[in-house]
């Protein structure tokens, strides 16, 4: 997967937002080289063959006791309920995965884990699976004191050999996982591999101390996933994580050595590959949203966070990538954080590089749009070539930008963003605080009706900014020569609904906006509109395409 603009291509629908529909799913039934299997808590025999309707099977225990082939498909009745842990055996081909999904009108088939199991759904060094069309639930009476998941797809010593060879990757592929409702899912308040989720994709190093360092003379084998597909999913009141990726293979230079996390020499990295996470809805997550860690050219596009860190204890963020490349966020819209401990709508993270958050819309987060969390050590936990470009924020709470003390962040862009805020909030736009980082703000819009203000840091640069509204700044507190405090006349700011709903926020005619920005390296290719980018003559704002007349404005 590449992170090009040629996966816009399509229709403008709408209200002019470029939107890109999934391809629909296969049917579960069409398994025309495999065997169909169907399961029936109330009408099925586990002494029977499965084989049809008629001749189901009843219990978790049969499925999870049968070992799966290429092209077959597990079939749960929709209506119907089981309790316990679903972990099925056996791995697909490409092309051929090992199917599970429904038959039956009605409900979704409800597995509920009641707390007892640590993952609901669970696959183990398995590979080209296909899972869908199922309810899952994991609520334990009381309090939890160890992870709990709906679906947890694990890797761990996949093809291991007599003795460690730090030169083989093993590539488990073709997991999809899409069309879950997941729900209540009331983990313990524990972040990353050992933590607490939705859905989480993972490799484990068996045995590591608090460290990162397994013990030695142990046989490991570095094991990785190809080809993730999450999407489509429902996931509501999950604790901890809605959706993230994770391996303990993941030391490099960036991340750094002797840091806690693990030694390059011992756990090299190993990123996941081709993950798309895709058209999920999120809400009332405990803590984080949306987490690709440790992947490269990860995919995060179409989704929706709707209230995240609602329980957790610690710090939390809409999306964000953690020691990972180039993941591309795209289309998303992300509102209700709570907490100022974060509570960013997005991150630019530890040991990450090449990351871009682009068309997105965040709103009401109480903690602000953007974090950039750098680890500050002179060794590693640096942050590389980051680019914050056409996104809409309204009405983010705090500050719109949260720094954390590092001063390792390196060639980080911000461009041709529009930030609103309304009156009576007192947001910052920008803060002194934090470490001494590589930021340059370009062609932005600030449009601040509220009593926030503007504080410089040394560190950063701004060029062809706007600063509308209250408390605009003078070149001697934010040094931005090219700035204007110019009303740009914006269509309707302010009234956005949703991420489909973001017109106000273009130019109109006769915006001082328009055709006045400076030119950034590499703009993108269009705007969240799909607009043309113009490399030579840019506009200020999200909005790149010519002035609008402008509407009624709405209230």
């Amino acid at each position: 997967m590449t992170n090009t603009m040629g996966i816009f291509a399509g229709a403008v629908v709408g209200l002019g937002l470029l939107t890109a529909q999934a391809a629909p799913p296969a049917s579960a039934e069409t398994t025309p080289t495999g065997i169909t299997y169907y399961v029936d808590s109330a009408g099925g025999d586990d002494a029977r063959d499965g084989r049809s309707e008629g001749s189901a099977w009843a219990s978790l225990a049969k499925v999870n006791a049968t070992t799966f082939a290429s092209g077959d498909a597990i079939l749960f009745r929709s209506g119907a309920s089981w309790t316990g842990q679903l972990h099925p055996k056996g791995s697909g081909e490409e092309g051929r995965p090992i199917t599970i999904g429904k038959y039956g009108q009605g409900a979704a088939p409800k597995l509920e884990g009641h707390g007892n199991v640590e993952s609901v759904v669970y696959l183990f060094n398995q590979q080209h699976w296909d899972i869908g069309y199922l309810e899952v639930t994991n609520r334990g009476t009381a309090s939890a004191t160890a992870p709990r998941r709906g679906v947890h797809i694990l890797g761990q010593d996949y093809q291991v050999g007599a003795s460690t060879n730090l030169s083989k990757v093993s590539t488990l592929k073709g997991i999809r996982i899409h069309d879950l409702d997941i729900h209540d899912v009331n983990g313990e308040d524990k972040k990353d591999g050992d933590g607490s989720a939705g859905i989480q994709v993972s490799v484990k190093v068996p045995g590591m101390n608090a460290q990162g360092i397994p013990p030695t003379n142990t046989v490991r084998q570095r094991t990785s996933y190809d080809s993730v597909t999450i999407e489509n999913n429902v996931i509501d009141k999950v604790s901890r994580s809605g959706i993230i990726t994770w391996t303990d293979w993941q030391n490099r230079a960036e991340l750094g050595d002797g840091l806690g996390y693990g030694e390059s020499s011992i756990t090299p990295f190993t990123p996941m590959t081709n993950v798309v996470i895709r058209g999920n809805r999120l809400t009332q997550i405990g803590g984080d949203g949306i987490v690709p860690h440790q992947t490269v050219d990860a995919l995060v596009e179409r989704n929706t966070i709707a209230g995240f860190n609602v329980t957790s204890q610690g710090y939390n963020v809409g999306m964000w990538t953690w020691n990972g490349d180039r993941t591309l966020y795209q289309f998303n819209e992300v509102s209700g954080g709570k907490t100022t401990m974060d509570g960013n709508a997005f991150d630019f993270d530890h040991g990450s590089r090449g990351v871009i958050y682009q068309y997105n819309y965040s709103h009401d987060n109480e903690g602000g749009t953007l974090l950039l969390c750098a680890d500050g050590r002179a060794t590693g936990g640096g942050i590389y070539d980051g680019v914050f470009r056409y996104n809409v924020s309204q009405n983010d709470r705090h500050q719109l930008f949260s720094v954390c003390g590092g001063a390792n962040l390196y060639n980080m862009k911000v461009y041709n963003n529009t930030f609103y805020i309304a009156p009576g909030l007192s947001t910052k736009v920008f803060q002194a605080g934090g470490g001494a980082n590589q930021v340059a703000f370009n062609n932005n819009i600030f449009y601040n009706l509220g009593s926030g203000g503007y504080a410089a840091k040394p560190s950063w640069t701004y060029d062809h900014n706007v600063y509308f509204g209250n408390n605009t700044p003078s070149t001697s507190v934010i040094p931005d020569a090219n700035g204007s405090t110019a009303d740009p006349l914006l269509e309707n700011p302010g009234n956005a609904t949703g991420i489909g709903d973001l017109n106000g926020y273009r130019l109109t005619t006769g915006s001082p906006a328009l055709r006045s920005g400076v030119v950034v390296t590499g703009p993108g290719a269009k705007d969240l509109w799909g607009h043309p980018a113009n490399p030579a003559r840019p506009n200020r704002g999200a909005h790149a395409g010519p002035g609008t007349h402008p509407s009624p404005r709405k209230g």
